[in-house]
């Protein structure tokens, strides 16, 4: 197993974890790098960088878990022929701990995406967004244009807040008032929970969340991260991070939509427990967007078809090249 790098010399100011959680190795065959870079008003981010190909990508992770949510698996892509840089958002594990919620607004992480870029000196930027991170790549994409050379919204999360309220009814509505009453109970008991207890009861909840997201919930075992190694100054901090704070609670994609002129692809599951028609919504307002449903696979289409979600995104980005 590999470790993150150790946190920056005394001499930068930051509030990074005292420890750090293991990550696995790159994938076979491929370079892996990893280190920190300034993000705004210099708060230290971490990144990890496999690969080394001509084409960059860069993957923006959803929320909650850092580059464990997908970024792990999605780095495959290397394996293709590709740069694929993934980084720690502002507030998680590995990355600066910032409390403070005024701080960890949506343009805070757009700010942040492009230090990136000036950071790896990227011309323009082809990027894949999972789940929350489609919410920074899109502001990203309106406030940035030019910097941008294609755009994959994998799994997004909902495009308006509407939608938002649609999807948790209907995610409640498959979990059934059972299991809802467990979580309810889960949730208070986490509040005051010690680090040995607070372990246990999320690996209880994961449990019974994880399977909405997968087709087979044998799938599962193909994480390779795990945010359960996570500091508990780390897992603590995850209440400052709200979406719909940062978002300025009622939020809507669509205008900004309309403004994208970059070769995009929007992928779900074929088998989503996710309401589709919000998803969709990524595919008609933004001109020439495409929508692929991958088969056989629920929301996290990562772990349930791996292999075809690659070959997919490896497609998608050598169209781009002859452009």
């Amino acid at each position: 197993m590999l470790i993150s790098p150790k946190p920056p010399p005394a001499t930068l100011s930051t509030s990074l974890p005292p420890q750090q959680a293991p990550l696995p190795p790159a994938p076979p065959g491929v370079l892996l790098k990893q280190g920190y870079f300034k993000g705004e008003e210099g708060v230290q981010l971490f990144y990890r960088l496999v690969g080394f190909g001509k084409d960059t990508i860069v993957f923006i992770h959803g929320g909650g878990e850092g580059i464990e949510s997908g970024g792990l698996e999605v780095e495959f892509l290397a394996t293709k022929g590709y740069t694929f840089i993934e980084y720690d958002q502002r507030g998680m594990a590995r990355s600066e701990l910032v409390q403070d919620t005024s701080k960890l607004k949506v343009n805070n992480h757009v700010n942040d995406l492009e230090s990136l870029r000036l950071y790896f000196k990227l011309q323009k930027m082809s990027l894949i967004a999972m789940s929350w991170g489609a919410a920074i790549m899109t502001y990203y994409a309106y406030q940035f244009p030019h910097q941008v050379r294609s755009l994959v919204y994998l799994s997004p999360m909902p495009p308006t807040a509407e939608f938002g309220r649609r999807r948790s009814i209907a995610m409640d509505s498959v979990l059934g008032s059972a299991k809802l009453k467990r979580l309810g109970e889960l949730d208070s008991l986490m509040r005051k929970a010690d680090s040995t207890t607070l372990r246990l009861l999320k690996k209880e909840r994961s449990g019974i969340t994880d399977p909405l997201y997968v087709a087979d919930p044998k799938h599962l075992t193909r994480k390779r991260g795990n945010s359960d190694l996570y500091p508990d100054i780390a897992k603590q901090n995850r209440k400052n991070i709200s979406v719909r704070r940062a978002l300025g609670g009622e939020w809507d994609f669509r205008p900004l939509l309309k403004q994208i002129n970059a070769p995009t692809l929007v992928i779900e599951g074929e088998k989503t427990s996710i309401p589709l028609d919000a998803t969709k919504v990524f595919a008609e307002e933004i001109k020439g967007a495409k929508i692929i449903l991958i088969p056989d696979s629920g929301h996290n289409s990562w772990f349930d078809q791996p292999k075809v979600l690659i070959n997919n995104l490896d497609k998608f980005f050598r169209s781009i090249r002859k452009r």
